[in-house]
């Protein structure tokens, strides 16, 4: 049985992880441009595994706002990381994915849903296992 957890192995906190994805990462962006996905890969890993972080610029809300988009994209990945596990593991590679909002933002979308994120974030998913 897949565990539904969201450990904190899982989560990247480090600002050397940060610049490393956001300088050399390859982006995806969801059909509707609400979501993109920044994510960098390690081949011939010694423990494959994903490692994710959630971003939410400020220009796009208030921290209330923002705290519960996170929320939401953490919350899509955890019910969907079954996704790209079986392919990291076979492959045995480490990747490392920052999921933030691009097009959404509380002008627009005053109230958010998990409607709203989780089939952007599985289509990003599924984007990055075709290109790993």
């Amino acid at each position: 049985m897949v565990s539904f957890k969201l450990s904190s192995v899982e989560r990247i906190k480090s600002k050397k992880d940060f610049e490393v994805i956001y300088s050399s990462g390859t982006i995806f962006y969801s059909s509707d441009y609400k979501l993109k996905a920044i994510f960098v890969k390690e081949l011939n890993a010694a423990e494959p595994s994903v490692k994710i972080a959630a971003a939410v610029n400020r220009k796009s809300g208030n921290a209330v706002w923002r705290n519960r988009v996170k929320r939401l994209i953490k919350e899509s990945y955890r019910l969907n990381k079954h996704i790209l596990l079986p392919i990291v593991i076979e492959k045995k590679v480490q990747i490392k994915v920052v999921f933030s909002a691009y097009h959404l933002n509380k002008k627009n979308n005053n109230f958010v849903k998990l409607s709203d994120i989780f089939p952007n974030l599985v289509e990003l998913m599924h984007k990055i296992a075709d290109g790993l």
